[in-house]
């Protein structure tokens, strides 16, 4: 690999924070745990909140909010998994699981059961607004027992509970986020609060990590937290991201005929972490057009190739995780994104996007606020 990289660490990655939780909870861990983590948990609180602000790496907060309240509260810069995206970084910390253990790989993958592309969060076809098919094929394939079971398993008086656009504590605002935290905080008994927000990623994609927009929320969310914190008694607030960004062009990938007719199916996973279904009459040129075109900005290799230098995480894959890998692998280590056109002819329009191999998109930070 290229030395423009920045490898993942799953021995200091979020993949400790789930499995810190779980051991805190006397559940089994499947992982490493955190040690400055474990620390802090030791101290019995009544109230541990995980809350994820998508996006928020340690270079969105450098850039924006350098001094505050996050910053001066960050004990350690770790990394994500591999891909350094929402799909795979959440249920990482729904499951306390690597990427390749779990198998959500990316935002797609091709489900050969039914011949096509599927988005894992929204069960459509990828590129399209339709389900893919009658049933939901992605968690009939890649379910999982997330951290709320396998903590009640062991202890069925913790509450356990969510706030998220996908949660029974619903909240599409960081402000939401907030209020919900502190109601459930002040109940009575121990509980675990596992908190999302979809920004500022959103924003980051669609005008750049550096833009006033971006750091306008930024500011804000890091305002906001610091008064949730006042308002908080006997609880552990651990704030962290899924992943940072990085300021992309995005390319179509029909504007290289060459390289698309070799294709049997969109590309998947990701645009800064392809997986490519190649022709069987193209296998062996596939890497020489591709490398020709985008080598200096990807590093191509074989789906099995990319398994085996375990980017992806180690422990018993699942099996369907090879499988989502295809025939190749391109990782990004520079500035491109590749993609293609949706079914009304629309490539999306990313300023920044993630899930490449560069350092703003793969470290985070871990936050820890004692009150």
């Amino acid at each position: 690999m290229s030395n423009n990289i920045y490898l993942p660490d799953y021995n200091n990655s979020i993949l400790g924070i789930p499995n810190s939780i779980l051991s805190h909870y006397g559940a089994k861990t499947h992982h490493a745990t955190l040690p400055v983590l474990d620390e802090r948990l030791c101290c019995g609180y009544k109230n541990i909140v995980l809350w994820v602000l998508d996006g928020m790496g340690v270079d969105a907060l450098k850039a924006h909010a350098p001094d505050g309240f996050l910053m001066k509260n960050c004990v350690a810069q770790i990394s994500s998994v591999y891909p350094c995206t929402t799909t795979s970084a959440l249920t990482t910390f729904e499951t306390g699981l690597t990427p390749i253990e779990h198998g959500w790989l990316g935002w797609s993958h091709y489900f050969k059961e039914i011949g096509k592309c599927v988005d894992l969060f929204s069960n459509h076809e990828s590129g399209t607004e339709y389900p893919a098919a009658d049933r939901n094929i992605v968690w009939e394939t890649i379910g999982f027992k997330n951290l709320f079971i396998q903590i009640r398993e062991i202890n069925s008086k913790i509450e356990c509970c969510r706030v998220s656009p996908f949660g029974e504590y619903w909240s599409d605002t960081n402000e939401a986020v907030c209020s919900h935290i502190e109601t459930l905080c002040k109940k009575d008994g121990r509980r675990y609060v596992y908190a999302y927000h979809f920004q500022p990623d959103k924003d980051m994609h669609d005008s750049g990590c550096y833009s006033e927009r971006t750091k306008a929320n930024v500011v804000l969310f890091d305002k906001q937290i610091e008064q949730l914190a006042a308002n908080l008694t006997d609880t552990l607030l651990i704030v962290t991201a899924d992943h940072g960004l990085t300021d992309v062009k995005m390319l179509d990938i029909e504007n290289y005929p060459d390289i698309h007719n070799c294709l049997s199916t969109h590309p998947t996973r990701e645009p800064r972490s392809l997986s490519f279904f190649v022709k069987p009459e193209y296998k062996d040129i596939f890497p020489e057009l591709w490398n020709n075109q985008f080598g200096s900005d990807f590093e191509l290799m074989t789906g099995t190739g990319a398994f085996e230098k375990g980017i992806f995480g180690n422990g018993n894959p699942h099996n369907h995780s090879i499988d989502f890998l295809g025939d190749y692998v391109a990782v990004a280590i520079g500035d491109l994104s590749v993609w293609y056109k949706n079914d009304k002819g629309k490539l999306h329009d990313f300023k920044a996007c993630h899930a490449g191999l560069t350092e703003n998109e793969m470290i985070v930070p871990l936050i820890l606020i004692e009150r």
